[in-house]
């Protein structure tokens, strides 16, 4: 496996040069500077007014490994402090500019003077050193999206086998969907390494359960349903299954990295106790995208009723276990593991063709949704102290 050493000392396994819009009103300039630099990635955050969470966000991916330089796309009167963002990305050694378009002169100029910037930065990140790295050196994000009643069976569990492999490697690996949890409190409290690990958890348990209570919403969708899902505690326990059987190290919160290696849970939840509250996910790719600001290089991704998320990011293997999902879906799904449904295949032998694609995309290697162009992110609003990104 080989990955790029940054200033920083962190390892990436993708050179990605990043244009990163500060607000919606200059997204499409953004978008345009990216259309003349095939290569590079585009993300960013909708609102015009500051928040927290979004600022922290944008941060954390400004600064991760698999990001060698940005540029940051700013209308000019939006409330991002773009002055603090670009300095705090610059301090983990990465190249930064900034365009403000009003100041600039409109939609022309800003995209002749962002294509020659990405350019240089795409010339200078091709001089990036590679080092080969181990799995010690990598940190393996866990989430699920559309379940049914096959992926407790087949998908996750494989996925589970496959995380105590990655932690005995010395790989890291972080789970999380906390209110999918619910229902499995002694399993989790079971595993927790200390004590002081034990009461992270069943806090973040309890925060879950005031969210769902007064959001009326529970994690359990129409689509879920249809597949087979009959209870939380059903897609609860088939949520927990892809996160092996071994001790959790510790608890993290929103876009905080791990210290060490092991297994941690990002806790999400936040505060719950204000008068504005927000849903904990909008979408798989708000908790995708939540995993890589903690550092994740790259994203197991179990479904049974199929997905087709990918990242601007970090490289997704989706993992399906429906044998129709599997036959229909076959240009999405990186790993089939249908076979332990209809009795062909084992857990153990799905595990090590994950563990193969896991090092393959370490090497270099793209998944389907990378070579399909799917690059999606998502950075939504989280008001007042709904999310805790403390």
């Amino acid at each position: 496996m080989r990955g790029y050493k940054r200033a920083d000392g962190r390892i990436g396994i993708r050179n990605h040069v990043a244009v990163v819009y500060t607000v919606e009103c200059a997204r499409f300039v953004a978008e345009c500077i990216v259309h003349e630099n095939p290569g590079s990635e585009l993300w960013g955050f909708a609102g015009c007014y500051s928040d927290p969470y979004a600022f922290r966000m944008l941060v954390e991916l400004g600064q991760h490994p698999n990001v060698a330089a940005v540029l940051l796309v700013s209308l000019g009167c939006e409330s991002t402090d773009l002055v603090t963002l670009a300095e705090i990305i610059r301090d983990a050694g990465k190249r930064v500019e900034v365009i403000t378009i009003q100041e600039v002169g409109g939609t022309l100029r800003s995209l002749a003077s962002g294509t020659e910037i990405v350019r240089s930065m795409r010339v200078e990140a091709e001089q990036a050193p590679q080092v080969s790295i181990t799995w010690a050196d990598l940190v393996v994000g866990i989430e699920c999206g559309g379940s049914d009643a096959t992926s407790g069976l087949s998908a996750n569990p494989t996925t589970g086998w496959a995380v105590d492999q990655l932690l005995q490697y010395g790989a890291t690996v972080i789970f999380s969907e906390i209110p999918e949890l619910l229902g499995t409190d002694p399993y989790l409290l079971a595993r927790a390494r200390d004590e002081v690990v034990r009461q992270k958890i069943g806090d973040a348990l309890d925060r879950a359960r005031v969210l769902g209570n007064a959001l009326n919403h529970f994690a359990i969708s129409a689509g879920n349903q249809s597949g087979g899902l009959t209870t939380i505690e059903e897609k609860s326990l088939g949520a927990l299954a892809k996160a092996g059987s071994q001790s959790i190290d510790g608890v993290l919160k929103t876009a905080e990295r791990p210290t060490r290696g092991g297994l941690y849970l990002l806790d999400k939840v936040g505060d719950v106790g204000g008068n504005q509250l927000t849903h904990y996910e909008i979408n798989d790719n708000d908790g995708l995208v939540s995993l890589i600001a903690s550092g994740a290089h790259l994203l197991v991704f179990t479904t049974g009723r199929g997905s087709v998320v990918g990242s601007a990011i970090a490289p997704v293997i989706k993992i399906c276990g429906n044998p129709e999902t599997c036959r229909r879906m076959v240009d999405d799904i990186d790993v089939d593991a249908h076979g332990i449904i209809e009795g062909t295949a084992t857990i153990e032998q799905v595990g090590n063709v994950l563990l193969e694609n896991i090092q393959r995309l370490a090497g270099g290697q793209l998944s389907k949704s990378e070579r399909l162009g799917h690059k999606e992110y998502c950075i939504p609003y989280k008001p007042g102290r709904a999310c805790d990104v403390s």
